[in-house]
């Protein structure tokens, strides 16, 4: 009996194991289909599915066409906007397109509140531009070389008039993401003078990220019990700058950002479009990401912009002259509010409307 008892043993452990494998693939797979159930009684749009990415090759993860999540919906093309895009334009109207990241799709908003899409309510209010559509391309996490990556398969295919260019934001993080893969990444880009390179290893890009309600649900909700007093030790930090061998201080961030959006612009003119660039606001903290980092690409933008003689919408002026500028953006500093997107709105259409043929005009 005693040679038995080992054998007997490992069975009841086996067993138990994968008795309770079972029971939690089960009760995951009921909490899956329980998260889709309530996003689809909530949130569901007829015609489209959950879920917002899909995986892709060059850039990591893109934005699925015909989908949607708890605030955004997804048209035809993967552009954040309720109305699919007509394959005609129509007569006598002006297509946008607006490229850029988070601060451009604007995560913490509705699909309707965010600025593209304020937009182009306001610009549907003038006479002859009733069927003005501005698209908004933005992707969370897009640096100078996804968007201009996007743009190539997108802006031939749309067409648009007008490109407007929210860019000079994810540079920093661009070059952590690099510096993520390899060490010596940015050292070979910079020596090789390759530019325009989109990386691939954005949190989106992670299967289970884009196939799982539940993971959506943890990251989005559950991380948050956890961040507080992270977040606390991050504000009180003595260091205002960066040390110099921060990835985001790489000169090759700079001289990407200047070549790539050179680039951008030749291929916007070369499509028949006319690019804008924002000179992008932000909330006024003087803290080394806004005033060693953000603004510095920002200013590197518009100085790109201005030697190229691109339109640029001076949003920053606009922002920095309110009383109320800190409630035009969240605590990111740079992703504005409803009440930020309205203002910003107001500037961008006052921008499209002088770049409209006279024949428009009212």
């Amino acid at each position: 009996m005693k040679d038995n008892q080992p054998l007997g043993l490992k069975k009841a452990i086996t067993f138990s194991l994968t008795a309770i494998s079972l029971l939690l693939i089960l009760v995951l797979g009921a909490g899956e289909i329980g998260c889709r159930v309530v996003m689809w009684w909530k949130h569901g749009v007829p015609g489209k599915s959950y879920g917002i990415y899909q995986s892709d090759a060059e850039l990591g993860a893109v934005h699925r066409p015909h989908s949607y999540n708890s605030n955004s919906v997804m048209n035809n093309y993967g552009l954040r906007n309720v109305e699919d895009v007509p394959d005609k334009k129509h007569p006598g109207s002006t297509r946008v397109y607006c490229s850029g990241g988070s601060t451009t799709f604007c995560y913490n908003l509705y699909t309707e509140e965010a600025w593209p899409s304020v937009t182009q309510a306001l610009l549907r209010k003038e006479s002859g531009h009733e069927r003005d559509e501005i698209l908004n391309g933005g992707e969370i996490c897009f640096s100078i070389g996804h968007e201009f990556a996007l743009a190539k398969r997108l802006i031939p295919a749309l067409k648009p008039d007008v490109v407007v260019l929210f860019t000079g934001v994810n540079e920093g993080m661009m070059g952590d993401q690099f510096a993520t893969l390899s060490p010596t990444k940015l050292d070979e880009l910079l020596a090789n003078k390759s530019w325009g390179n989109p990386p691939t290893n954005l949190d989106q890009a992670r299967f289970w990220k884009r196939n799982s309600a539940l993971v959506r649900l943890w990251d989005y909700y559950g991380k948050k019990l956890f961040e507080k007093q992270a977040t606390a030790e991050f504000r009180n930090q003595d260091v205002l700058t960066p040390p110099a061998g921060a990835p985001s201080m790489h000169p090759y961030v700079m001289l990407n950002l200047e070549h790539t959006l050179k680039a951008y612009v030749e291929f916007i003119r070369a499509n028949g479009a006319v690019p804008v660039v924002l000179r992008f606001g932000d909330s006024g903290n003087m803290d080394w990401y806004t005033e060693h980092g953000i603004r510095k690409w920002r200013e590197k933008a518009v100085a790109v912009a201005r030697s190229l003689n691109v339109e640029v919408c001076d949003v920053a002026a606009v922002m920095e002259s309110r009383s109320d500028r800190k409630d035009c953006f969240i605590t990111s500093g740079v992703h504005v509010t409803k009440l930020g997107a309205e203002v910003m709105a107001a500037e961008i259409a006052k921008t499209l409307l002088k770049l409209s043929p006279a024949s428009k005009q009212p």
